[in-house]
């Protein structure tokens, strides 16, 4: 049995909700990522009936709950400036998961910062800090971790560590993500940013492409990465995000399922 545990992104499997503990635990994996929800739908994993329905089905699936994501800050602006309607709505959706954590007793929270979000001026850099800061000092009260997500460089996110200035925040760790968006060499970076890392996605990708191929049949150097966390002892979760039933990985003839098997399959073996 692999020492690691392996989970998968709520929003990498092919069916939603409370549903995707069976799935996944038929798949072979231990955990599930889950996501606090949109905006729109008021960020369904705030509201007791659906956490409950999540917990029964984890129960009766064996499977843990890893962490949860933020995800509405791929949505909204978390950093416009503080009071506009995007950045409010943002802290909301933050406020919503940190709650839900502590409700179902998972351990870490990730906040991502792509996409609407993405770090590209000191001011924004400014402007996250500051909501980092205030996210762990709520998570604090609810025994909850903050995992930063995002394509700083090793000495610019020890910068942001120092600004936020919190026991309990740290690296959430993307095997594709750096050299997707930054062209870096993840497996250098990975050895560089080690001590940081909470927790770690994988997926993998041809030229360059999103989530564009099983894992270690990429460019993304996964196989090289594996082995530095196998070479550190890393003992904490590989959480797959690749997006099994979308194109390029998944074309409109391929099967999800056997997508899955294939990853864990993979996993199984570089992590055992």
């Amino acid at each position: 049995m692999a020492k690691n545990k392996l989970g998968i992104c709520e929003w990498s499997l092919p069916v939603d909700g409370p549903w995707t503990c069976k799935i996944a635990a038929e798949l072979g994996f231990d955990g599930i990522q889950l996501n606090v929800g949109s905006y729109e739908r008021g960020f369904s994993m705030s509201r007791p009936v659906v956490q409950n329905a999540y917990l029964e089905a984890a129960e009766e699936s064996g499977i843990e709950f890893c962490s949860m994501a933020a995800r509405v800050s791929d949505y909204y602006s978390m950093v416009s400036e503080p009071g506009s309607e995007e950045h409010e709505i943002v802290r909301s959706g933050i406020r919503a998961a940190i709650e839900a954590c502590g409700a179902m007793k998972i351990p870490r929270l990730l906040i991502p910062n792509f996409v609407k979000s993405a770090i590209t001026t000191e001011r924004h850099f400014e402007i996250v800090a500051d909501v980092l800061r205030w996210a762990c000092d709520l998570a604090a009260d609810a025994g909850v971790t903050i995992a930063a997500e995002n394509t700083l460089s090793p000495s610019e996110f020890r910068r942001l560590l120092d600004a936020v200035d919190r026991s309990n925040i740290g690296l959430y760790f993307d095997f594709q993500n750096y050299f997707l968006h930054n062209d870096d060499h993840t497996p250098k970076l990975l050895e560089e940013m080690y001590d940081w890392v909470l927790e770690t996605h994988v997926k993998d990708g041809r030229n360059k492409d999103l989530s564009g191929a099983l894992l270690g049949e990429g460019d993304a150097s996964f196989l090289e990465s594996a082995r530095v966390l196998n070479d550190r002892g890393y003992d904490g979760w590989i959480v797959t995000e690749n997006y099994y039933d979308m194109q390029p990985l998944c074309g409109p003839d391929g099967d999800p399922m056997d997508l899955m098997r294939r990853d864990v399959k993979t996993l199984r073996e570089v992590f055992a």
